[in-house]
């Protein structure tokens, strides 16, 4: 197979390519940013295109795999990630990436994986066990872990919780570690996510005050998107986007983008309560 190789880890691209040429596939390029992914894609055009999913600088890879698909829908593109980290892989399945493996597995099953997509069997992606990402939250680290989802602040959490701001973070610290989430709004997306699916909910009275594009920015944060990401998407600035995150933020008389979209997911009769 024809392939791109994408991770901000060149050493690793570089010994990733030398296991699959010596298997029959062919390395077109290497791209260390997520932007230079999806550029050598454009030019290269390859079969597949192995993807970080997160990189230090130059977007992030999931953003990149969405776009490839969509551009480039003869490209199968595979999700790679670091250990440890449970969001990757629901997200990666939530676009519909041929496959996904952690950078812990040997060479020798990626390239494998590789060689059933040329035959032309796409391998999917795995999806959450059984017990769910969240399944490695002791009782407390969930309670802290849905009171973020529903934008609560950390001293409100630590009053209600009856512990100390300093063991509150240290809750929150450890929820962010066990999920691989970067921010306690990517921790409340997987919440959402990986919870239970009724009917849908009713759009809150508030959020008709808001324009299409603050709604627009609204919609991709709620999604889990950065800021960066919800920029590249909607094609404007990241001092753009603040300033509609700013706008929103006051129509909805919240105080922090987590409260926004807390709120946004929200049956009308909920309101998330202080600043975090």
């Amino acid at each position: 197979m024809r392939l791109v190789l994408c991770d901000d880890n060149r050493i690793f691209c570089e010994a990733l390519a030398v296991a699959l040429e010596a298997r029959g596939h062919q390395a077109l390029a290497i791209a260390t940013t997520a932007d230079e992914g999806v550029a050598a894609v454009a030019r290269h055009q390859p079969d597949a295109c192995l993807l970080d999913f997160r990189f230090h600088e130059g977007g992030e890879g999931l953003g990149a795999a969405r776009a490839i698909r969509d551009r480039y829908p003869d490209t199968a593109v595979l999700v790679v990630s670091g250990p440890g980290g449970r969001l990757a892989p629901l997200a990666a399945a939530q676009i519909g990436v041929a496959g996904f493996f952690g950078k812990d597995q040997e060479l020798d099953k990626i390239a494998s994986a590789l060689d059933t997509i040329a035959a032309g069997r796409l391998t999917p992606p795995p999806g959450p066990s059984d017990q769910g990402p969240l399944s490695a939250l002791t009782p407390r680290e969930t309670e802290v872990l849905r009171r973020i989802a529903a934008g609560q602040s950390t001293k409100t959490m630590a009053r209600e919780m009856t512990v100390t701001i300093e063991t509150l973070r240290t809750y929150v610290k450890n929820v962010l570690g066990k999920l691989g989430a970067h921010s306690r709004l990517e921790a409340a997306t997987l919440a959402s996510r990986a919870g239970p699916q009724g009917e849908p909910k009713a759009e809150h009275p508030l959020l008709a005050a808001l324009t299409p594009r603050e709604r627009e920015v609204l919609t991709h944060l709620t999604e889990g998107a950065g800021l960066r990401e919800v920029a590249k998407r909607l094609h404007m600035s990241v001092k753009t986007v603040n300033t509609h995150l700013h706008n929103l933020r006051g129509k909805l008389g919240v105080h922090s983008t987590l409260e926004a979209v807390a709120l946004a997911r929200s049956r009308p009769e909920q309101r998330p309560d202080g600043p975090i």
